[in-house]
């Protein structure tokens, strides 16, 4: 009788063990998820910084542009006030300064 007992001993020893062994696989299965869910999540970080990039590098050329748009208005306008002062100097009987 002995001997069965045994056989029963090491037969719930392998079962644990196999119990053991499978919950351990299913924590490195979720660990695995996790680890590729982290992935993603920075991959997706890293495009989001990378458009973020570009939207500010796109502001900054509108931004640029109108300087330079204003900065050509500024010299339009002194031209023509230039024109108005020689215009107003070539008409007879007005002050010239």
């Amino acid at each position: 009788m002995q001997g069965r007992q045994g056989q029963k001993a090491e037969g719930r020893r392998q079962k644990a063990e196999g119990r053991r062994q499978k919950a351990e696989g299913r924590r490195q299965k979720a660990e695995g998820r996790r680890q590729k869910a982290e992935g993603r999540r920075q991959k997706a970080e890293g495009r989001r910084q990378k458009a973020e990039g570009r939207r500010q590098k796109a502001e900054g050329r509108r931004q640029k542009a109108e300087g330079r748009r204003q900065k050509a208005e500024g010299r339009r306008q002194k031209a023509e006030g230039r024109r108005q002062k020689a215009e107003g100097r070539r008409q007879p009987g007005s002050p010239s300064f």
